[in-house]
């Protein structure tokens, strides 16, 4: 029989092996002197870094009790939160009829414009588009027409 690695006793100490390798580690240990002296050696120096590292220590956490300060009014937590939405509404209120009165100031009255196309002349299709005649009227509210050849 031949004996179990090292990197097997040390997964078996740290029990990170699966159950075969177990099994196999327990079996051999059952019956091998050199395996078992060398389980018992690994497991000692793993036992020795833990003390060393202060991993054997209780997982109790001792938390200190909470001191209030004196003299310091607490307001309830729900009352600073009621009066932050509060005043983040009311901000937000004058924000948009501050915005609202600024674009009706802003905002020129609007012109309608109708761009109509006509053709009052014959077309020589014989010149390019620049060489044709072209007018343009503008109407403007009034009824005012100004024309631009």
């Amino acid at each position: 029989m031949s004996c179990i690695k090292t990197d097997l006793i040390q997964k078996y100490i740290d029990k990170a092996g699966t159950e075969k390798e177990t099994d196999t580690v327990r079996k051999h240990i059952a019956v091998c002197r050199e395996c078992n002296a060398r389980l018992t050696e690994l497991q000692h120096r793993a036992d020795e870094v833990k003390k060393a590292l202060n991993i054997l220590v209780s997982d109790e956490v001792a938390i200190p009790g909470f001191i209030e300060p004196v003299g310091i009014s607490k307001t309830p937590e729900t009352t600073r939160i009621k009066k932050y939405v509060i005043s983040l509404a009311a901000a937000s209120v004058l924000i948009c009829i501050g915005m609202a009165v600024m674009f009706n100031l802003k905002t020129p009255k609007r012109q309608q414009i109708v761009v109509v196309h006509t053709v009052d002349r014959e077309i020589n299709a014989n010149q390019t588009a620049a060489k044709q005649k072209m007018e343009i009227n503008i109407i403007d509210v009034n009824g005012k027409v100004t024309s631009y050849p």
